[in-house]
């Protein structure tokens, strides 16, 4: 019931039901924003940006909440947040004049790492708020029966075939990107 509830208040701008929402989910925002190195601010940022986000989607036709408010937030929260990182990470690389001559393997082998953790990333992004979710639940190495429960899936059964489905939709994203055969050369 709760989820309606938060979803209208979004929409209607309804302050005392958005702080009951900010006040109970805020924390598992928190918590998501710390545990990828981000700070309280990064947290609060990302929280109001999520809300904007749900905002604009609620808005469109058709739109229909198809999981717990709350797992679509963390959802959201996250892709925000990771998308914030994937841009700040790429911004932050930068070779000084001099270093372009020097022939280092290591530097080499550090930066092929790079490009290909791009690539994943970026591929990952592509994905669906699902199947981001389950994968990075399964990255974390959480068990079937965790990840089945976290996203609301009626058994392991069908957490392991999801799982299954969103790692291969991965990897055809991931072969059709055009650096995928640069990458491989190297």
């Amino acid at each position: 019931m709760e989820d309606k509830h938060y979803l209208s208040a979004i929409l209607s701008g309804d302050r005392i039901v958005l702080t009951r929402m900010y006040a109970k989910l805020f924390p598992m925002i928190r918590r998501l924003i710390l545990d990828h190195g981000g700070t309280e601010d990064d947290a609060k940022d990302i929280f109001q940006d999520a809300v904007v986000v749900i905002y604009e989607k609620a808005q469109k036709p058709g739109f229909e909440l198809t999981s717990k408010f709350s797992t679509f937030l963390h959802g959201v929260c996250r892709n925000l947040w990771m998308s914030r990182r994937q841009k700040k990470s790429a911004q932050a690389v930068t070779i000084p004049e001099q270093a372009k001559y020097i022939r280092d393997e290591s530097a080499e082998v550090d930066l092929l790492q790079l490009e290909r953790g791009n690539l994943f990333y970026k591929s990952l992004h592509l994905l669906g708020a699902d199947c981001q979710k389950v994968l990075v639940l399964f990255f974390q190495k959480r068990s079937m029966e965790e990840i089945a429960e976290e996203m609301g899936f009626a058994s392991e059964g069908y957490a392991r075939r999801r799982k299954s489905q969103c790692k291969d939709r991965l990897v055809e994203l991931i072969k059709n990107d055009a650096a995928f055969e640069e990458l491989q050369k190297s």
